[in-house]
């Protein structure tokens, strides 16, 4: 009998996640292995700007029946995957955090966990490994995933390993003009409609000793006009997360993708407090800014370190 694998990123999937899953999954099928996606619940809005915008409808939505094997990508712990994952069956985990779990908690799998701005990079580096020729679908939207995760390549993750594979993803596929501002416009645009939905749709949680925190994350373009237009709501959601988690500290990072600048947004004092040390920031009505642009996962080490 053949092995069937599914290939899973977190429930609720950014762009880096589904684009590895789906691009993955289409690799190892042409490598001759059984092979499918599995994404669970609603991809990030600029995730689904890319489906809309170039109709790539043959996606395995949460894909049920038995699966002999999981490979999780842009992904290396259990929290916020879906339950139908294994820890004991995960074979394989591809990611790129700082801080992660996956050799306690996956004791059978390949670990692949670098320090690269993208998954997708990786993605990218398997297929030309395996002389692989990459379907369009695939190339579009790891290609989006890199851009994105990099922030256009400000952030200060990015690495050379980024910048030459969406080099060689150029070459594979064309890529529309202004492919790469518009997918952050509809990024903006979406969370101009509904930035509760799409706070809630990034938010992560993290523990360390006895101290439970939530950040949720936002990358817009025009944010601190954004800011000002919903700065209300925002505050609401956190609140609203801190009670129903019981978190010590809650904040959102929000990054400007073209002036390259963070805003820090807490009601919190405490959490003010500590973001005011980390980061040698002052809170004024709620909002401290910072110049040069921070990810979440490059905030997180940071914070861990002074708490």
């Amino acid at each position: 009998m053949p092995n069937k694998i599914l290939i899973i990123p977190k429930i609720n999937p950014d762009l880096d996640g589904l684009a590895c899953a789906y691009a993955y999954s289409r690799l190892l099928t042409k490598q001759g292995k059984d092979a499918t996606e599995g994404i669970f619940g609603q991809p990030h809005p600029e995730a689904q700007y890319l489906i809309d915008r170039f109709h790539i409808y043959d996606i395995s939505f949460s894909p049920s029946g038995d699966f002999d094997s999981f490979v999780l990508v842009d992904a290396s712990d259990v929290f916020g995957m879906p339950s139908i994952i294994r820890s004991e069956d995960v074979a394989e985990v591809i990611d790129h955090r700082e801080l992660h779990r996956a050799n306690e908690l996956f004791p059978h799998a390949v670990i692949q966990i670098e320090k690269v701005g993208s998954a997708a990079t990786q993605i990218v580096e398997k297929y030309q490994d395996a002389c692989v020729a990459i379907d369009s679908w695939s190339a579009i939207l790891l290609y989006g995933a890199i851009y994105s995760n990099t922030l256009n390549f400000k952030a200060s993750i990015t690495s050379e390993r980024d910048k030459k594979a969406a080099d060689w993803l150029e070459k594979q596929v064309q890529i529309p003009d202004g492919f790469i501002y518009d997918m952050f416009t509809a990024k903006t645009e979406a969370a101009k409609k509904d930035i509760r939905k799409v706070l809630l749709a990034d938010y992560k949680e993290f523990t360390f000793g006895s101290k439970k925190f939530g950040i949720t994350q936002l990358e817009v373009v025009r944010l601190k006009a954004l800011m000002k237009q919903c700065l209300d709501t925002v505050l609401c959601v956190l609140r609203d997360f801190q009670q129903q988690h019981g978190l010590y500290f809650v904040f959102l990072t929000s990054v400007d993708l073209e002036k390259n600048f963070n805003l820090f947004v807490s009601h919190d004092t405490h959490t003010q407090s500590l973001i005011s040390r980390v980061f040698d920031v002052t809170f004024n009505e709620n909002v401290a800014e910072k110049s040069g642009v921070l990810l979440r996962k490059e905030i997180v080490p940071l914070i861990v370190s002074r708490i």
